[in-house]
């Protein structure tokens, strides 16, 4: 499961972003008028979620004041559009280098430093923004959040190879970890030959009690773990279903290579349907099922994650993410996905992406409805 908390931070960090010219800075210099016309378009882009835009709005601007500190928390959350998080984290610290009270900066780079797991960088970020706003509730609500799961993650141990990093609790946890580290080396090069990637990050996993898990990531009750960054596992019972904890490791490492490989554009239904797909999930079987039940969901109704939804609307979701992406692969071939991923991550919509492979996206929908008996609204 990937959990969307990170893209609901997204949205939220980024309504502060037409404020920053006349309410972060308390006493901004003067600019250009050209300056000031670039930081305009720049935030109008971030509004309307146009990384790409914004980039290129923010890089005018700061071609003419480098040190502009709302130009510079511009182009990281631009940069963070765009999945480059590296580069959204350098602007934004040049931000709050130059102006701590950029507090929209402080945010966004928290939100990254915790969702690529350095949880000391995040809590210390937030703490230097209470300093200077210590009426942000939103803020200091997040920070005992991390507070509360740097506490749990203090008494965990790890068990590191150069990829991966295992954090469990206790010896009895110290099997599955060194079974975790070899399920996942075996399927990053499965996966990784499949996708024509090879993402270098390293990966962080987790390993939680059930209530460990559920009160850290706020994850519905039907969710077996879930990626934001780092890979979450409850892993009580896991002993006695090492299969189920293999497949389990599997799926949750795909989302995060596809987090690296793609990291915008790829639909939920895409993201979760690849995730079961390299997981071994026998597709025909979701079809079977669906055609049964004359079960349809339009793809764009599955665009973002499934975090929101019932049990029951989270099985027809992920049965219908299987057979979708199973009929896509067969469509385009297994051996484009990777074209397919670099097109999406490159900025195209899905609709756009799969025309290159000679499918319109309206005849593959309405062929997915056929198959399964449903009509297509």
């Amino acid at each position: 499961m990937q959990n969307s908390k990170c893209k609901l931070t997204k949205r939220a960090v980024l309504v502060f972003a037409f404020c920053i010219l006349h309410l972060a800075l308390l006493s901004p210099p003067s600019y250009a008028q050209g300056v000031d016309e670039a930081l305009e378009a720049g935030f109008r882009a971030l509004e309307n979620n146009d990384g790409d835009r914004a980039a290129t709005a923010f890089r005018r601007a700061l071609a003419v004041e480098p040190e502009h500190p709302a130009a510079l928390y511009g182009a990281g959350a631009a940069a963070y559009l765009q999945g480059r998080q590296t580069d959204a984290m350098s602007f934004l610290k040049r931000s709050l280098a130059i102006e701590p009270r950029v507090t929209a900066a402080s945010a966004l780079l928290g939100e990254i430093a915790y969702h690529q797991g350095d949880l000391s960088l995040a809590i210390k970020t937030y703490e230097s923004a209470l300093a200077l706003a210590p009426g942000n509730v939103e803020l200091r609500q997040r920070l005992a959040t991390w507070k509360s799961e740097a506490t749990v993650h203090d008494n965990l141990r790890a068990f590191k190879d150069d990829r991966f990093t295992i954090l469990f609790d206790g010896p009895a946890n110290r099997v599955l970890a060194e079974r975790a580290t070899t399920v996942l080396r075996s399927a990053f090069w499965r996966i990784g030959q499949a996708l024509r990637s090879y993402p270098t990050n390293a990966i962080n996993v987790i390993l939680y009690t059930d209530k460990q898990f559920h009160d850290i990531t706020g994850a519905p009750e039907w969710a077996g773990a879930g990626f934001d960054g780092q890979i979450r596992m409850p892993v009580a019972g896991a002993t006695q279903n090492l299969r189920e904890f293999d497949r389990i490791l599997t799926h949750e490492l795909t989302h995060a290579m596809l987090a690296s490989i793609a990291a915008r554009n790829v639909p939920a239904w895409l993201n979760e349907g690849l995730a079961m797909y390299f997981e071994g999930n026998n597709a025909a079987a979701s079809e079977k099922r669906l055609a049964a039940a004359r079960a349809f969901v339009p793809l764009a109704h599955l665009e973002r994650g499934f975090t929101g939804l019932n049990a029951e609307q989270a099985d027809l979701a992920y049965e219908m993410s299987a057979f979708a992406t199973s009929a896509l692969i067969a469509r385009i071939g297994a051996s484009n996905l990777g074209f397919l991923l670099q097109d999406l991550d490159g900025g195209q919509t899905i609709d756009a992406a799969i025309q290159r492979f000679g499918v319109t996206f309206a005849d593959f929908e309405a062929q997915l409805a056929k198959r399964v008996g449903a009509r297509l609204r």
